[in-house]
């Protein structure tokens, strides 16, 4: 056992003549090998190896006079600790294998046996382990069961060596145990001009090794350097899926795992990770230009009734808005709406002024009606003279009543009437003028 001492005797008795006793460890002489250390004790006839370790372990021989008197084989290693072993099922179709792993070197004297026993009925079964020492697992295989057998199960490991033994005792459910390796070949690619989707591919694991029973799959896939992913499902028997939400040319990492079509079990581990990146046109990844209205200086001879055209961008590319450089940048439109309704208005108070004024022209020409505010001279009206008739009137005397005279003239404006002498005197007449 590590660090205890140990004394080491020649196994042909005493020496005669008292001479000395020559060691070797490995074939090489104690006093100038430089594997043992220096304390040791080759004074006397055994050799004393005070706290060893595991390098001393090997063989030790005693000569006198090149002639040996003995050998002896020293193995020294601790006793074993109790093994904590897992157990899994690739497949259906395949054994239970249980394994652990150790942490220091295990020497070839170490030895381990699994004991497996139904809880219902039957006898227990012994299996062989074996030790894989580039991995440094022991790993034990549970052979006998049926493909679909779903019942307790107890399993115990045993392992020994020259310091001693350890053993470990666990249960389990056989339908528990069904854990498939994660999925192989797992292949991304971009489809051709589809910007937002990835292709994903893959295959059943190697070890699954039945077409009789299926998998169903999970995908789960994050954009790099991201902290949230999405998972999808996918059914029993499909081994590819399309991505149609990721985002133009960034990379996405891709994952895939397996598990039991109908729920056995549990899922496998995830896939390595994969990356993908959507396909993009290089032809249109040209950077865009912004420019600003305010940026573009006015000038009076590009004075256009055009409104600058703004193109959309959609929301997830989160571009900002571009204006088209063809179109020139003017006055706002609500600008030439004022200017227009203003010019108009002015228009038709100008035409309501000039028909006003002609229709009033024309009136007053007619009707002899003057304007508002004016005053009207009074013209002396027309005076006719009643005689008496003659016994014989000529024909070519005089009317009885005079023609009637323009109240707009200049004798009736400038010049005063002299009414004509008459018994009666009829004035006032202007109704007779009035029209009806």
């Amino acid at each position: 056992m590590p660090g205890s001492n140990v004394t080491l005797p020649c196994l042909e008795g005493e020496p005669g003549n008292h001479m000395p006793v020559c060691w070797k460890f490995e074939k090489w002489p104690v006093s100038s090998s430089s594997s043992p250390p220096a304390g040791w004790d080759t004074s006397r006839t055994s050799l004393f190896l005070p706290s060893v370790h595991r390098n001393h372990s090997g063989s030790y021989s005693c000569s006198q006079d090149s002639r040996v008197l003995g050998a002896l084989r020293l193995i020294v290693e601790e006793p074993p600790k109790a093994p904590d072993f897992t157990c899994f099922r690739r497949s259906l179709v395949k054994d239970i294998l249980c394994e652990w792993r150790t942490f220091f070197p295990v020497s070839p004297h170490t030895k381990a046996r699994l004991w497996v026993q139904r809880f219902i009925g039957g006898n227990h079964t012994e299996q062989q382990c074996r030790y894989y020492s580039r991995s440094g697992k022991f790993l034990c295989r549970v052979q006998g069961l049926n493909n679909e057998e779903d019942g307790l199960l107890l399993v115990s490991v045993c392992v020994a060596n020259l310091a001693g033994t350890a053993r470990s005792h666990r249960s389990f459910h056989a339908d528990v145990l069904l854990k498939p390796d994660p999925p192989a070949n797992v292949q991304v690619r971009p489809l051709e001009k589809e910007p937002h989707k990835l292709h994903v591919t893959w295959r059943n694991p190697n070890s699954w090794g039945s077409k009789y029973y299926h998998l169903q799959f999970q995908l789960r896939y994050w954009v790099k350097n991201s902290k949230t992913f999405s998972e999808v499902h996918v059914n029993h028997g499909v081994t590819s899926y399309t991505i149609v939400d990721a985002l133009q040319n960034l990379p996405h990492i891709i994952q895939v795992r397996g598990r039991e079509e109908f729920d056995h079990g549990n899922w496998s581990e995830w896939s390595r990770e994969n990356v993908g990146i959507p396909w993009s046109d290089c032809q249109n990844c040209k950077p865009e230009t912004t420019h600003h209205p305010s940026e573009v200086p006015f000038d009076p001879d590009l004075f256009s009734t055009f409104r600058p055209t703004i193109s959309e961008t959609s929301s997830h590319s989160e571009k900002p808005l571009v204006v088209e450089e063809e179109e020139a940048v003017g006055v706002p439109l609500h600008v030439f709406l004022i200017m227009a309704v203003s010019i108009t208005l002015g228009l038709a108070l100008a035409v309501g002024v000039l028909t006003r004024g002609a229709w009033h022209s024309r009136y007053h020409k007619k009707w002899g009606i003057l304007p508002f505010g004016e005053m009207k001279p009074n013209p002396v009206p027309p005076s006719y003279a009643l005689t008496p008739m003659s016994p014989e009137p000529p024909m070519s005397a005089s009317p009885l009543l005079s023609p009637p005279t323009s109240p707009l003239s200049e004798s009736s404006i400038d010049s005063p009437r002299t009414p004509d002498q008459g018994p009666y005197d009829v004035s006032n007449v202007d109704y007779f003028l009035l029209p009806k």
